[in-house]
């Protein structure tokens, strides 16, 4: 028998990583997006959100590997701050990989998921870089 081929939102979903929440607490609707679908697609991204990262240092000329922890943290939300194109450019290759659904929310909310998208990346490039 022939299976049916996997439309884009199914395949959006099987290649995401599982990631175990804790369902004890009951969480907002914002929150449980958050950890249900924001998540995994940044888990998913991790190694190229990290080259991308790395990238953009090498093009401001920043020798990241020769701060110290403090000032690397610093200048990674200070370039967050500070450059909107680059921001978007990861916020972007967060939201490519929403369902059409998954969009939906994302768009109702847009500034707030944003907000928590950057911060999210923040936290993963300090705990990850130098």
């Amino acid at each position: 028998m022939k299976r049916k081929p996997m439309n884009r939102s199914e395949k959006l979903l099987a290649c995401r990583p599982s990631i175990i929440i804790d369902d004890a607490k009951k969480s907002r609707p914002e929150e449980d997006f958050q950890n249900r679908v924001l998540r995994p697609i940044l888990k998913f991204q991790n190694d190229l959100f990290l080259k991308m990262f790395m990238q953009v240092c090498e093009s401001y000329k920043i020798s990241f590997g020769t701060l110290t922890k403090p000032e690397q943290e610093e200048r990674i939300e200070r370039l967050f701050q500070k450059d909107a194109k680059l921001k978007a450019l990861f916020i972007g290759a967060v939201i490519s990989l929403l369902t059409v659904d998954e969009y939906e929310v994302y768009a109702a909310q847009q500034n707030h998921f944003n907000k928590r998208i950057t911060q999210m990346l923040i936290e993963r490039l300090k705990d990850q870089t130098g």
